[in-house]
C-alpha cells in the first residue's frame, strides 16, 4: 500500500510538473499578426504609435505581409515620458504637433529636419532594415552588442541611413539614438515577414538638448 501511494503521488508530481512546462511553454510563444499594422491595431498600449501611422497615411505600406523590417515600437507610457520631458502635451506627441514639429533643428548629421519631415524620420528611425549594410529581419537572438543597425530614415546629405547602436547593459540589450536609450521590454512579436520589439522609450535622431522649447 505504501509503494502504490508513493507511485501515485510520484505521478501526480510528474504530471504537475508536465503541466507547468507547457503552460511556461505556452506563455514563451510570442504573439504573431500577419502584418506590421495588424500587430500594432492588436498591441495594447500602442495607441501613439498608431495615430503617428495614421497621419503620416502609412497604413497601405504598413498592410504589406512581405514587409521584411525589424521595427522597434514604444509603449504609450514612453510617449508620455517623453512629453513630459520636452514639456509637451502628451497627446501632442501623436498629431504632428508636440514632439514633431519641436524636434526642428538639425539632426546628428547636420540635416534641417521640421514638421512633417520630423514626424516621419522619427517614425522612420523605429524601422531597421538590418546590421550595417545587410538585410535581415533580427529577433533578439540575433542583436549582439556592437552592432550598428541600418533604419529607414536617410541623411538628405550623404542618402546613407541613420543607424542605431546595440549596447549591452548588466546583460541587458539597450537600443542607443542619438537622443535616447531603450530596452526592449516585449520581444519578437511576429508581423507578417518582420518582427516588433516592443521597447521602453522614444528613439530620437538629435540630442534632445538641441530641441528648441517653444
Amino acid at each position: 500500500m505504501r509503494i502504490a501511494a508513493y507511485i501515485c503521488a510520484f505521478g501526480a508530481v510528474l504530471l504537475a510538473a508536465q503541466a507547468a512546462q507547457a503552460a511556461h511553454a505556452a506563455s514563451a510563444q510570442q504573439a504573431s499578426f500577419p502584418t506590421f499594422l495588424a500587430a500594432l491595431g492588436a498591441t495594447p498600449n500602442t495607441n501613439y504609435g498608431k495615430q503617428i501611422v495614421e497621419s503620416l497615411r502609412l497604413q497601405t505600406t504598413l498592410s504589406n505581409p512581405k514587409l521584411a523590417l525589424t521595427i522597434f515600437m514604444p509603449e504609450d507610457k514612453y510617449f508620455d515620458a517623453l512629453a513630459a520631458k520636452l514639456n509637451v502635451k502628451p497627446t501632442a506627441m501623436s498629431k504632428n504637433t508636440g514632439l514633431m514639429r519641436q524636434a526642428r533643428g538639425r539632426n546628428s548629421n547636420g540635416d534641417a529636419i521640421s514638421g512633417g519631415l520630423a514626424a516621419r524620420g522619427v517614425l522612420l528611425y523605429h524601422f531597421v532594415t538590418g546590421p550595417t549594410g545587410v538585410r535581415k529581419v533580427l529577433p533578439t537572438s540575433a542583436l549582439q552588442a556592437g552592432q550598428r543597425l541600418d533604419t529607414m530614415y536617410q541623411s538628405s546629405t550623404t542618402r546613407k541611413p541613420y543607424q542605431l547602436a546595440v549596447n549591452a547593459v548588466n546583460g541587458k540589450l539597450q537600443i542607443k539614438s542619438v537622443g535616447t536609450t531603450a530596452y526592449i521590454v516585449k520581444p519578437n512579436i511576429r508581423a507578417g515577414a518582420g518582427l516588433v520589439h516592443m521597447i521602453n522609450n522614444v528613439l530620437v535622431p538629435m540630442n534632445l538638448n538641441n530641441i528648441p522649447r517653444f
